[in-house]
């Protein structure tokens, strides 16, 4: 077996082998069938290369599709994975978009497979969700299962009728390391963003008043960063306020998206759906600047504000895109309106998100060994089998006993 391609710009690649050993120790318990094909939606980050070596090995075909935001982060790393024997790179392009029409993703995937060949679709932000039904239906016996990883991509899942089994693994408790580690990423990096662009930094009160938007994993980990950096006028707003009453404890202002819209200047976006409605932006009174956990489509509809000219598009580079709405008041999304972590070489550094791949992996093995233990529609990973990945994370990096 030729040696696996772990690294793309690193100068070594001993942690990544670390990570590599640690996913394919894990693979090796589960039976696969032959002539099997995978389709997995994955970031373009260099901390991805042992994850994709690992599900190549596994499969006949690994199918690469990127995800959007992070297409123009690495240059070059499309080719590096591409050079991974048995993984097929989808052709850059607005994958998201295009994979909501059901008969461009139908043909997509009649590009790599024949009438015989069994195929998992292990999904990253509800890409595969608006054809899934046809999907299912189309090849009802070649597709196995699907398995998704997000929480906002578990969202588009939800209304949609499912005659195949999909195992999430979006709300596990081994998540929430990786969570806060994207946390710190993004908070480090939206400060990094505001320093080049704006010659601010995030911690100027006299300037920035800082709100966040969602008090799940992803929202309390950006305020304990805030926090770090010596932020605390810091407002919250989440559309359950049952998550709201751990705050005030804290000398958190807890309030309605409406105030804190209203009276924050530097928003920190973590709902994965629709965080800020129009209504809110045409009523902005001063300029904006958001930074996401997901992306602007998911927490603003962004498409819809621009078809409808509730924004503007004035201005863009590699960091930052520039809107104005119908009053003449600037909206600056950082990072272009991805995750702030985006345009840096992220996933690198902390082997958290190896639990997060090792569940998404998990749930497709599990599917591939014995699918009939799975019901039609949503699950999620078992209590069992997120026990035995925290273990064995444990032992092969920490030495657990």
């Amino acid at each position: 077996m030729p040696k696996p391609i772990l690294t793309h710009s690193y100068c070594a690649d001993f942690y990544a082998d670390h990570g590599y050993q640690f996913l394919k120790t894990l693979s090796q318990t589960h039976t696969i069938p032959d002539n099997l094909v995978i389709f997995s939606v994955m970031h373009s980050y260099e901390g991805s290369l042992p994850y994709i070596n690992v599900l190549a090995e596994l499969a006949d075909k690994l199918v690469f599709i990127p995800k959007d935001a992070t297409l123009g982060a690495t240059p070059g790393l499309l080719t590096t994975i591409s050079t991974i024997p048995h993984c097929h790179v989808v052709s850059p392009q607005n994958n998201k978009a295009y994979l909501r029409n059901p008969a461009h993703c139908e043909a997509m995937i009649r590009q790599y497979i024949d009438a015989e060949t069994p195929f998992l679709i292990l999904d990253h932000g509800g890409y595969f969700s608006y054809a899934i039904s046809h999907i299912c239906e189309t090849f009802q016996e070649q597709c196995i299962g699907i398995t998704e990883l997000t929480a906002n991509g578990l969202q588009k899942y939800l209304d949609k009728p499912l005659s195949k089994p999909l195992v999430s693994v979006s709300h596990l408790s081994i998540k929430m390391p990786a969570d806060f580690e994207a946390s710190e990423c993004i908070v480090h990096y939206s400060d990094q963003i505001l320093r080049e662009e704006f010659g601010l930094k995030i911690n100027n009160s006299g300037f920035l008043k800082t709100g966040v938007i969602g008090a799940g994993n992803l929202g309390r980990g950006v305020i304990k960063h805030l926090k770090a950096k010596g932020i605390t006028n810091i407002h919250v707003a989440d559309f359950d306020p049952r998550k709201l009453t751990q705050f005030p404890r804290d000398g958190i202002k807890a309030c309605s998206i409406n105030h804190l819209v209203e009276h924050c200047n530097m928003l920190f976006c973590c709902t994965g759906n629709q965080s800020i409605t129009p209504e809110m932006i045409d009523n902005l009174s001063q300029p904006m600047f958001i930074s996401t956990v997901t992306s602007a489509d998911d927490e603003l509809h962004l498409p819809d504000l621009l078809a409808n000219g509730v924004l503007t598009e004035v201005h863009s580079n590699a960091l930052t895109k520039e809107y104005k709405n119908k009053q003449g008041h600037s909206v600056y999304l950082l990072a272009g309106g991805e995750s702030a972590n985006t345009p840096f070489k992220t996933g690198m550094g902390d082997p958290t998100l190896y639990l997060f791949e090792a569940a998404h992996m998990l749930a497709g093995l599990k599917l591939l060994d014995n699918p009939h233990q799975f019901k039609r529609g949503i699950q999620a990973l078992s209590e069992k089998d997120e026990m035995m990945i925290a273990e064995q994370w444990l032992k092969h990096f920490y030495h657990y006993i």
